[in-house]
């Protein structure tokens, strides 16, 4: 029989959770017949059939799985079954409300915690680390007013600690004029028959300098050495309200502004629908945070583990300033921030990275060309 194990889906989960079966056991199934749907901390990814049997299923749905773990069988047809085992298989409470997987159980029993006490948590899956969680606690009464925070935004905890206590950080911004191109965008827009804003507009703009600063799309191997990028894979964040997320826009550097704007509109249009793919959230080798908010001047990104820097593009801002006319005029300006490793990067390079973005988005009818 072929086994069908679980892929490692990301470089930050240990575990998933097998959320449902998309095919009946005992069904045959094809090459590419979707046959299972696996939760992340950040997504849902649906497995499919990289070979056509007789599903024959280990896991069951609810149950904590890790990458390697075989979660089911194909059979060809007419091949003996061999007896079925169910491995750390979840099963649902007496009442039918939650799916308690079987290392939550079994740590439940050890410990004696009632499902009762579980089912305070308020989740559809109970994981063993939940249980951990709860009977290190103090009890129910003694937490009132405490919210557990999601899976998602733990994970983001870790990602940012690591961040402080890896790199060492230092950070400029760059004041932008950004009246001309403002104006511009709609004419874009309307030529290339998507929304290009200023987003757009910076993400193309910091993707172009790789070959130009190579450093700065580069990753730390281990100290004194760095490995090249071969493309600006450009992470740029997005939260809708449902969670923050970096898709990342490939080859950012080789594309035409339009692809650019269009697959950032596709990944809004995911957001939305909650539905990335760890495949649309790997792989960057930098990052534009976006912080549109009208009350924002100046925002310090975090630097990604494995990145060299990040960059913050604040809101746009009405700004008074001397005409040549010798009266004032107002114009649109941004701040443009820049956190960066100085392991990698000194000061002067990142000034002159910032610089060279810096003009891209202040000569406007360059984007027309």
């Amino acid at each position: 029989m072929i086994e069908i194990k679980v892929p490692k889906l990301n470089n930050n989960d240990t575990s998933y959770i097998l959320v449902e079966w998309l095919a009946a056991d005992g069904e045959a199934v094809a090459i590419g017949d979707p046959l299972v749907v696996v939760e992340t901390s950040k997504t849902a990814e649906e497995l499919l059939a990289e070979d056509a049997g007789i599903l024959r299923r280990v896991v069951a749905e609810g149950s904590d799985c890790e990458p390697g773990q075989v979660i089911a069988r194909l059979q060809a047809p007419g091949e003996a079954v061999p007896q079925q085992v169910s491995v750390a298989a979840g099963r649902q409470d007496a009442a039918g409300e939650i799916v308690i997987t079987a290392p939550a159980r079994a740590l439940m029993d050890e410990l004696g915690v009632p499902a009762e006490r579980v089912r305070t948590l308020g989740k559809k899956v109970i994981r063993r680390e939940d249980v951990e969680a709860l009977t290190r606690a103090p009890e129910p009464d003694a937490r009132a007013g405490l919210v557990a925070l999601s899976k998602a935004q733990r994970l983001t905890g870790d990602v940012v600690t690591r961040s402080h206590q890896t790199i060492p950080a230092a950070f400029t911004a760059v004041k932008i004029d950004v009246t001309g191109t403002a104006k511009l965008t709609r004419d874009l827009s309307k030529h290339a028959r998507t929304l290009i804003g200023l987003s757009e507009l910076v993400v193309k703009a910091v993707a172009d300098q790789r070959a130009e600063f190579p450093l700065l799309f580069a990753t730390l191997v281990e100290p004194g050495y760095v490995r090249l990028a071969e493309g600006a894979h450009v992470g740029v964040t997005i939260d809708v309200g449902k969670g923050l997320f970096i898709p990342v826009v490939r080859d950012a550097d080789a594309r035409p502004l339009d692809s650019v704007a269009r697959e950032l509109m596709d990944y809004r249009m995911t957001a939305l629908r909650g539905s990335f793919r760890e495949r649309d959230l790997e792989g960057a080798n930098i990052a534009v945070t976006l912080h549109n908010d009208g009350a924002i001047t100046l925002a310090v990104p975090i630097v990604y583990p494995g990145h060299v820097c990040a960059l913050s593009l604040a809101a746009t801002q009405q700004e008074v300033a001397p005409a040549d006319d010798g009266g004032f005029t107002v114009r649109q300006t941004v701040q443009l921030g820049l956190a960066f490793d100085h392991r990698v990067v000194n000061g002067r390079d990142a000034a002159m990275f910032l610089g060279a973005v810096k003009q891209m988005l202040e000569t406007p009818r360059r984007w027309l060309e």
